[in-house]
């Protein structure tokens, strides 16, 4: 994906998550798309675009709904399935980046026990 595109997304997952009607609607929603595409499943959008999907809307400074949303969905299946290929991405943006390390914070255990460890040493937890 270009930089573009991925301003796109980000923008319109964060407007997505505002609408109290994405729900109901899901795959009518107009916006949809931008959730879906965190999902992978469904689209053949890559980790790595993923990753750069995450930190954008992270520094847009959304609101605290959406950056437990982002936390919760997104970004805990990025760890989840790709975490071995990111952890020392994640582990780099968090000593840098006090909002991602927040961000982190709102993850539940996944991936192995490993990644976990290194997780939550990232998350300043340990």
């Amino acid at each position: 994906m270009t930089s573009d595109e991925i301003q796109a997304w980000a923008a319109a997952y964060i407007e997505a998550q505002k609408d109290p009607d994405l729900l109901k609607g899901q795959g009518d929603h107009p916006l949809w798309w931008a959730v879906e595409q965190f999902m992978g499943a469904t689209t053949d959008v890559s980790p790595h675009d993923c990753w750069a999907a995450i930190l954008e809307v992270l520094s847009r400074s959304p609101p605290e709904k959406i950056v437990g949303g982002l936390a919760a969905g997104p970004l805990e299946d990025l760890i989840h399935y790709h975490g071995p290929e990111f952890i020392e991405q994640i582990e780099s943006e968090s000593r840098r980046n006090p909002a991602f390390r927040r961000l982190l914070c709102g993850v539940w255990q996944s991936s192995t026990p490993e990644i976990w460890s290194r997780i939550q040493k990232a998350q300043g937890r340990v």
